[in-house]
Parts: structure tokens; sequence; C-alpha cells
């Protein structure tokens, strides 16, 4: 991914942001937000800012007050990139967990639960690969994600529950399932009907 040089920050502000630019913005206000220097609020709006940018010029100062990584260091651990697994056990992921672009979940007789309702999209779009194999592999979104199941089922399963709410007309992170259910089940959430289903 191409980071901003100081050039590209203050000599070049009329210049087209591209994706690549976007998604840098968006991960150093991930790490910013992890290291406690935002607010949820702020993370929020300086997201949003963020994709709706048409500028270097407008993703400036978004960053502008945050210090900057050292040249070459990666905005997400190696442990976020690891695979989860379940193997003959139950395997749950949550809360403000930076969210890497792509994320491969493994369930054989076990299950894994991956719940993205607080977690923190370092990309405005990831790609979560659920394979299952005589397992399960739920999946929380948030309620404004907007999802995208391309996976396979082989004697198997898939589903979705829940609907997307409109939350004031932000569009929510692109979630994209892959993979394959091999007598197992995928499943997809937005909010559980019951309360005691949650935890509460």
């Amino acid at each position: 991914m191409s980071e901003l040089s100081p050039k590209a920050r203050s000599g070049e502000p009329r210049m087209r942001a591209s994706d690549d630019e976007r998604d840098r913005t968006a991960a150093l206000l991930a790490e910013a937000f992890a290291a406690g220097r935002l607010t949820a609020e702020e993370h929020a709006e300086r997201m949003e800012a963020a994709y709706a940018a048409r500028t270097r010029g407008d993703l400036a100062p978004l960053t502008a007050d945050l210090p900057a990584p050292a040249p070459g260091a990666p905005l997400a651990s190696a442990a976020d990139n690891e695979a989860v697994r379940a193997l003959f056990s139950k395997v749950r992921r949550s809360g403000q967990w930076p969210v890497p672009p792509h994320t491969v979940v493994r369930a054989s007789f076990g299950a894994v639960v991956i719940d993205l309702r607080q977690a923190v999209f370092t990309r405005r779009e990831v790609v979560i690969q659920a394979d299952s194999f005589f397992g399960k592999v739920e999946v929380i979104v948030p309620d404004h994600a907007q999802v995208y199941d391309v996976g396979t089922a082989l004697f198997g399963k898939r589903s979705q529950h829940g609907r997307r709410s409109d939350k004031s007309g932000v569009d929510g992170p692109v979630v994209r399932i892959t993979g394959r259910s091999v007598f197992g089940h995928v499943r997809v959430m937005r909010r559980f009907k019951w309360p005691w289903r949650d935890g509460r």
C-alpha cells in the first residue's frame, strides 16, 4: 500500500486521492483508536470523512494530529493475520480488535464466533474466508454493514439473519464472506432476537 509522502501531504493537496491512500488513512485512524488517542465518536467521524475524501488535501487533516508510524512499520501485528481455528473446541473473537483486510476462519468439529460489532475496521472492505468442516462459523456484523456471502456449501448450510439498518444513511463497512461449508454451517447475524443470546 502506498504511503503519503510529505510532499503528497502538503505540496499536492489538490491531487486526487487513491483508494490505497484512503485505506492507509483508515489504518492510521484504526491504530490511533486502538491506542486510545481517538474516542469512538472521533474515530467514526474521521473514518467517514476518509472514505468520502476526494483529494489528498481532504485526507491530510484527518491524521495531522496523530504520530506518524515508523517507516516500514506494519499497521497490524502478525497475530492479527493468523488464521482463527477451532478443532473440537469453540473460539470467539470479539471486542475492539483491528480487522485485517483478509481473515481466515476454520472450524473443524468445533465452532468459531467472529464478532465485528465493536471491531476496528482498517479497511472499508474486508474479506472473511469461513471454512467449516463438520463445524460452525458464526459472523456477527454491525447493523449497517453490507454483507456479501459468495461462499459455497457441500452437504452444508450458509445462512443470513437480520436486516441491514439505514443508520442515518451512513454506509457501513463491506464484509465479503468466502470459503466452503462441508457438512457444516456458516451463519451471518446482525443482532440477536433473544437478549440471552447476546450475553446480556
